[in-house]
């Protein structure tokens, strides 16, 4: 903590409070230790009435360990309930008797946290970062319980979509948060740390699902989050304590002057149009025909609300919840192309892979844990390895092209798994595409904070955010979309005697005791060939995603000068 006298903390006040204070210590009033003592002090006296410097925040030692752990806890928590799921998802249907709202367990979670993705980026600028982070573990709490109770599948679909608003929250402020109190140069590393936390959460996700769900029930998936948010809320209560401007005790600005700059306008028509948009790719083809008058009606709608929303974006200028002049910046724009590739592709892949181990390969929920379990793994040291890397050379895009690159080819050879492939076939592909998710997932959060000014990060940070959870949200429905129509067309081409609602209706660890004997085999290999359809929209997407990081701007993490103030 750097004393207010030094003549770098001068010139964050004004020459009357830096004249009194010098005053003060000539008079004998004030000891260099007592000046200490009271910036030390995170609530008290004259450093609430005045502009906060960067450095003030910045934390180091037992306290910096201590809540990085908080945070990796809070990201743990959060991987836990993304990955746990996956294990689920057959047995969720199997109760709820319903395989046609299997995507929408992802998708209603992914599409809630795009949805306020971007609003939580106006809560940490202008309110309390450490209140709003808070609030934000509350929502997910009370969404995992409500998805832990519920009766039916549409309560836990909005069990769901509550804690997707939580997870909106936790992710975007965990990051801000970092920004706040580490050094950008230490960042990378700690940001590694922090995904190997959460990297640990998946890893445990898929055992511990498959364990719970076979041995009690998959609602202690999600009452499991309970006791850990606790922990977490505790930690993060006692720990965090940023100064910012918005939260100062001298900050003159009236809520209603805050709430002006949330874009009400912008964010009326921005909701609707994601929704409309994933209820077109959602039901296209599987609900509906692409052709009907209702897919149509919403792919217009939010074609519509989409450009009504870009020209609101346009006409607030700077109170715009993404102000142009951020998203017109070429990092900014290519990296949120890449992470709403990179989101969409490694989605896909933990949706899919359970499913084709349980239903195809024959597993148990707990043992198709255990086999994609590379996947997470290969994740983690990826995202480790990164994180290290980039600390020692400064360079984040490198690791965005290589992430993409491995995400292209494991994805192409998860799409030429066959009924009978065996560990040899689908072992290096899980690994590479986890490998290749770990180097780069991070990444496009550290290039918005390393191009942009600290006052811009939360806006920055959401805008990546939100393009990483659209592109789950969006691609996961396509993949589903892809997957029905293509099971449909081809159980009526193989298998003319079952019919294909028999199959979509029914779980997918029933399908081996609602099929005849004699249909299983043909019924087996056109689930086979609609899974491969979804590697191959993966794959797809990894190519753009490679697009998107050859354009990224090589800037060194090691070259960003530290910012004088936070700025208004």
């Amino acid at each position: 903590m750097l004393s207010p006298v030094t003549p770098r903390r001068r010139t964050v006040y004004t020459p009357i409070v830096s004249e009194a204070w010098q005053s003060s210590e000539k008079a004998g009033f004030l000891t260099s230790s007592q000046t200490k003592d009271d910036l030390d002090d995170d609530e008290d006296d004259y450093l609430d009435q005045d502009t906060p410097s960067v450095e003030d925040n910045y934390l180091s030692g037992v306290k910096l360990v201590v809540l990085m752990f908080a945070l990796g806890l809070s990201v743990f928590l959060v991987a836990l309930d993304n990955t746990i799921i996956d294990t689920a998802v057959p047995k969720i249907t199997d109760e709820f008797k319903s395989l046609n709202d299997v995507g929408w367990y992802s998708s209603a979670y992914l599409l809630t946290t795009a949805g306020t993705q971007l609003l939580f980026g106006k809560f940490y600028t202008h309110f309390s970062i450490k209140r709003v982070y808070v609030i934000s573990i509350i929502i997910f709490e009370l969404g995992s319980f409500v998805c832990g109770a519920a009766p039916t599948s549409s309560i836990f679909i909005i069990g769901r979509a509550i804690a997707g608003v939580g997870n909106a929250g936790i992710f975007s402020g965990g990051l801000v948060i970092i920004a706040h109190t580490v050094p950008l140069a230490k960042r990378p590393v700690f940001s590694g740390m922090i995904g190997g936390l959460g990297g640990i959460g998946s890893v445990a996700g898929p055992l511990l699902g498959g364990v719970i769900t076979d041995k009690l029930s998959f609602r202690f998936c999600f009452y499991l989050s309970l006791p850990i948010g606790m922990v977490t809320l505790v930690l993060t209560l006692y720990l965090l304590k940023i100064r910012t401007p918005g939260t100062a005790k001298g900050d003159n600005t009236t809520f209603s002057a805050k709430l002006t700059d949330f874009d009400p306008f912008g964010n009326l028509v921005f909701v609707p149009a994601m929704v409309t948009l994933l209820l077109a790719v959602q039901w296209g083809g599987s609900v509906y025909p692409w052709t009907s008058g209702v897919i149509i009606a919403l792919l217009l709608a939010s074609v519509v609300l989409l450009a009504i929303f870009i020209r609101i974006q346009l006409w607030a200028d700077e109170r715009a919840t993404i102000p142009p002049r951020i998203l017109k910046q070429r990092t900014m724009w290519s990296s949120s192309l890449y992470a709403v590739c990179i989101g969409g592709s490694f989605n896909i892949i933990t949706m899919c892979l359970p499913i084709w181990f349980q239903v195809i390969h024959g597993d148990s929920p707990e043992d198709s844990g255990v086999n994609t379990l590379p996947v997470i793994l290969a994740l983690v040291v990826g995202s480790v390895a990164a994180g290290g890397l980039i600390g020692a050379i400064g360079y984040y895009a490198p690791f965005m092209i290589l992430s993409s690159i491995f995400t292209v080819v494991g994805s192409g050879l998860l799409g030429s798994l066959k009924v009978a492939s065996t560990p040899s076939n689908w072992l290096f592909p899980e690994i590479l595409c986890g490998f290749g998710v770990g180097l780069g997932l991070q990444q496009p959060m550290l290039a918005a904070q390393t191009v942009l000014e600290l006052k811009d990060v939360p806006v920055g940070t959401a805008l990546v955010m939100f393009a990483n959870t659209l592109g789950g949200a969006l691609f996961v429905a396509i993949a589903q979309s892809v997957f029905t129509s293509s099971l449909v067309s081809g159980l009526v081409a193989t298998v003319p005697g079952v019919s294909p609602k028999i199959v979509l209706s029914d779980g997918a660890n029933s399908l081996k005791d609602v099929i005849a004997p004699e249909f299983l085999p043909s019924v087996l290999l056109s689930y086979n060939q609609a899974l491969m359809g979804s590697f191959y929209v993966s794959m797809a997407l990894g190519i753009v995603a490679f697009a998107g990081s050859c354009v990224v701007e090589w800037r060194s993490v090691k070259g960003k000068k530290v910012e004088a103030s936070m700025g208004a």
